[in-house]
């Protein structure tokens, strides 16, 4: 019997560029670039498992989960990742995570350009051919860092 694993990915927007973050390298998948975010707790919607998520991450607490971008199933061994990536609003920006090495703002051009997890790349590839931008996807406040 195949594990299905419920996760969700953060596509967070400032000027333009998307955060790409890279996972550790002592992680699955380590070295590759995933969106933020992570495994959906039993009696959690995707939108709050990804407040949390991002929360822990990349201490973020003011996230607000905005639009489905896509959903999709991949394999990964002998298991299948179920990924909901949204976008995601936030007023500042995040400086570190605990789950990444790096981190890296990129037009959705450059996205194309990285190597990525198996799950994220619908979403990739769907930013790259131009998946419409939610109003207030971001909510930039003047305090927000650069």
């Amino acid at each position: 019997m195949v594990k299905v694993i419920r996760v969700v990915g953060a596509v967070i927007e400032h000027h333009g560029r998307i955060l790409a973050c890279r996972r550790r390298p002592d992680r699955a998948e380590g070295g590759k670039w995933e969106f933020p975010g992570g495994k959906i707790e039993t009696g959690e919607t995707p939108q709050q498992a990804l407040s949390r998520e991002i929360s822990e991450e990349l201490d973020l607490h003011d996230a607000k989960v905005r639009d489905l971008v896509t959903r999709a199933t991949t394999q990964s061994g002998d298991k299948r990742i179920d990924l909901a990536c949204y976008f995601v609003a936030v007023t500042t920006l995040p400086s570190s995570s605990t789950d990444h090495d790096s981190m890296k703002w990129c037009t959705r051009e450059q996205l194309s350009t990285l190597q990525w997890a198996r799950a994220d790349l619908p979403t990739v590839e769907k930013l790259a051919t131009g998946a419409p931008t939610p109003e207030n996807h971001s909510d930039r406040s003047k305090d927000a860092q650069r």
